[in-house]
């Protein structure tokens, strides 16, 4: 890396090489040399993108392993902005806290895809770019997970709309009066009827 202008190996807590290579001996070279194809596909490509699926499938303890895996990773590459995003999905699943683990599984998202856009940035500054393919299957399995998760947010919203439905029906059987019985059945107010009071008619 000595021909690699240092400034070039330091990106704030997106990235940092000089510290992963002379402080965690992280072989940074060998992966630039690489063009970073192996640690994309296997780390990226197939383990966060397991960790997607299995956290929109709810497998927590999958989600729970493959994070503790790649923070390592992460961290030894000096990326603590996602280190510290799969540390506290981590944390969340391991102390049974799950109130805020979708903010931080969105924030894992946000910050995956800024390492991946400056990284493609720092490769092709050095004259070893990433492989277009690569960033085609990334881009493709995330558009995949997205999908999956828009589905799934829209299905909860929509079970939630029907739980709400169903417990405004259940108060407006108050309205109905049993016929059998010689009772009289109540319609429901209806807006602008006859006038603005909201009768009810009879």
């Amino acid at each position: 890396m000595d021909n690699i202008d240092p400034d070039l190996l330091k990106n704030g807590e997106i990235f940092d090489f000089d510290l992963a290579a002379n402080t965690y001996f992280f072989p940074v070279e060998e992966l630039i040399l690489n063009n970073f194809q192996d640690f994309i596909e296997k780390k990226i490509n197939e383990e966060y993108i397991n960790l997607r699926k299995n956290f929109f499938n709810k497998e927590f303890k999958k989600v729970r392993d493959i994070a503790h895996k790649l923070k390592s990773v992460f961290s030894m590459l000096g990326a603590m902005r996602l280190h510290k995003c799969l540390e506290q999905i981590q944390k969340s699943i391991d102390n049974h806290q799950m109130d805020n683990i979708k903010e931080h599984y969105f924030s894992l998202i946000k910050e995956m895809n800024i390492f991946i856009k400056e990284l493609q940035i720092f490769c092709d500054n050095v004259n070893y770019p990433i492989s277009l393919s690569l960033i085609q299957k990334y881009n493709q399995l995330s558009k995949e997970c997205d999908a999956n998760d828009n589905y799934n947010s829209k299905t909860v919203s929509k079970t939630e709309n029907n739980s709400s439905e169903t417990k405004n029906n259940l108060k407006n059987q108050d309205n109905i009066i049993d016929l059998e019985n010689g009772k009289v059945e109540i319609d429901r107010p209806i807006k602008n009827v006859c006038c603005d009071k909201g009768c009810i008619l009879i």
